[in-house]
């Protein structure tokens, strides 16, 4: 009794670890999936593919109890957590440490090229770690897809010239020739008139030995025969297509590009071609077509309804499928044009080249998940500067959406694009032109006379300090003189005698007179040095204000000339320079 109770425990403990292992097992696959679509999505679309992911864990007790505590640790009630996602980070490695086999198994289309399918298996390899030594595997597989274009077989090569070839080409060539003259000859026959007369004559005269002869039928079905030949003829000239690619391109454009694709259809009706638009519903079919073009408006709807109940009987094959070619052309253009306007720098090329105050005002309305779309498709230095533009709290907003993006539906994708098509549409109906009010104050305090340029200044310094941080931004007031490079300095300040910067320097702050006595050659440094400590005469307040500001004005010149804005000089991005001029 007691071998049969320790077996059958046994075999439950087995089960139940079986059962473990296959959801470990589900969990890590999905982990794989996930990482191996979000490559292929890059290269190729979702319905040129398709994946299988196969994953073997090590039957390890320990580590798969290692694992359940961390992930028990993960989901504690009280902890935050990072997003929804299948496996905690921290548990996932140590469920990946207990992966003893992956083989992935990509079914490819047979359209893809032999090249991407050899830049598939290497990113699959680079980007999910596999090691072929420890049995990890990519198997690539190729069928036919029911969205692939039928493949045109290769035109038969015409068969090696023997003689015998040769003899029958001058056969009917001798043929050709005789048929050809033989033609001439009834035309010409056929020019006189007498003769016509005469066989008109003998014609009508004819006994009607024969009532269903076919004298009397062949002339007037020859004609329409010709004119219908004619017809078709001239058609082909404009349309010469076959029509079930024509079904495969409509539908291969609706699944693409929905709206575009609604757009155009509900367009082409509205302007009088309902029915045309009916025989292409009917040649796609109209279940088909409710699922693909799920952006026509009802109006259309009902016009191609009111068409559909008024028909006259079952319509003829010409007319079904001249309105289907007319309605595919029309449809066509509207794809054509679509695809046009997509520049190749990606699909939010339109917000790219928006100027950089356009661009901060959407930006300003827009989520962050939108704005982070954006970001993954802009060049690095396009994105870094739109991060650079937003505030603390959204920049880490849509840093933390760029990280959780692996994938992009395409249905996703087109909605955002939309939404800034929208934001851009009401930019440029109702623009809200942006103002730098620290830009316009600095003019108006250039404006002012030195003496009440630098009387507000001081204000500003003692009661205001904030606004007079945004206007040393925009202008460069005497006290910034101290952050100065040392050698633009010393080319300023060479071209005043002593006595004019005694007058700039008088009472000024220690760290600004140090830079100019250091900018200045010895000599001269060491008379202004004296006479700053002696304070022995006072200058007027306009000569300390016009010498200021002169001198401010021929640093802001020589900063302009070298591409220096005030942003640089305060933030520390210009290195300072100190520089003792050697007396000439």
């Amino acid at each position: 009794m007691k071998h049969i109770i320790l077996v059958l425990t046994l075999v439950l403990s087995s089960l139940v670890a079986k059962a473990q292992y296959i959801e470990e097992i589900g969990s890590l696959e999905s982990l794989y999936e996930v990482r191996a679509r979000s490559v292929l999505n890059t290269i190729l679309r979702p319905t040129e593919y398709t994946l299988v992911v196969s994953v073997e864990l090590d039957r390890d007790e320990k580590k798969l109890k290692e694992f359940h505590e961390e992930a028990e640790l993960q989901y504690l009630p009280g902890m935050p957590m990072m997003g929804d996602v299948p496996v905690a980070p921290m548990a996932a490695n140590k469920l990946h440490e207990m992966k003893a086999k992956t083989d992935i198994s990509v079914v490819l289309s047979r359209n893809v090229s032999p090249e991407v399918e050899k830049v598939i298996r290497d990113l699959l390899v680079s980007k999910l770690h596999l090691d072929s030594t420890a049995g990890d595997a990519v198997n690539i597989r190729r069928i036919e897809l029911p969205m692939d274009p039928k493949v045109q077989e290769p035109p038969k090569q015409l068969p090696e010239l023997t003689w015998k070839t040769w003899m029958l080409v001058v056969i009917l060539s001798l043929l050709a020739v005789a048929g050809l003259m033989f033609a001439v000859w009834r035309r010409s026959k056929s020019a006189d008139p007498k003769k016509d007369i005469k066989e008109n004559h003998e014609y009508v005269h004819e006994p009607d030995d024969k009532p269903n002869s076919a004298p009397d039928v062949v002339p007037p079905v020859a004609s329409a025969i010709a004119d219908a030949v004619v017809a078709v003829k001239s058609d082909d000239m404009v349309w010469d297509m076959d029509l079930e690619s024509v079904r495969q391109h409509v539908i291969q454009i609706g699944t693409q590009y929905p709206q575009m694709a609604s757009r155009a259809i509900a367009e082409y009706c509205l302007q009088g071609a309902e029915e045309n638009t009916t025989y292409l519903m009917d040649f796609i079919g109209w279940d088909t077509a409710k699922h693909l073009f799920t952006e026509i408006p009802a109006m259309a709807w009902a016009r191609m309804g009111r068409s559909v109940k008024e028909r006259s009987g079952d319509p003829l094959p010409a007319q079904i499928e001249k309105g289907v070619r007319e309605t595919y052309r029309s449809l066509l253009g509207s794809y054509i044009e679509h695809e046009m306007a997509e520049d190749e720098a990606g699909p939010f090329n339109f917000v790219l080249k928006l100027r950089d105050e356009q661009r901060t005002q959407i930006l300003e309305k827009e989520s962050a998940k939108n704005i982070a779309i954006l970001c993954l498709h802009a060049p690095s230095e396009v994105t870094a500067g739109i991060l650079a533009t937003l505030e603390g709290d959204k920049k880490i907003r849509v840093m933390g959406e760029l990280s959780r993006i692996e994938k992009i539906p395409h249905d996703v994708l087109q909605s955002v694009i939309q939404a800034f098509k929208q934001r851009v549409h009401e930019i440029r109906l109702k623009p809200e032109p942006k103002v730098d009010g620290a830009t316009v104050l600095s003019k108006v305090i250039r404006g002012m006379s030195p003496e009440e340029e630098m009387n507000i200044l001081t204000l500003f310094a003692a009661e205001n300090p904030a606004e007079l941080e945004r206007v040393r931004r925009s202008i460069l007031i005497f006290e910034d003189v101290a952050l100065v490079p040392g050698d633009i300095l010393s080319e300023v300040l060479g071209l005043f005698e002593v006595e004019m910067l005694y007058g700039a320097f008088f009472r000024s702050q220690r760290p600004v007179i140090n830079a100019a006595l250091s900018a200045l050659p010895e000599k001269k440094a060491m008379i202004l040095e004296r006479e700053l400590s002696d304070m022995a005469l006072i200058p007027s307040q306009k000569i300390t204000a016009e010498t200021r500001r002169k001198i401010c004005l021929q640093i802001e010149t020589i900063l302009e000339y070298r591409s220096i804005t005030m942003t640089d000089l305060i933030d520390g991005a210009v290195k300072v320079t100190k520089i003792r001029a050697n007396e000439g």
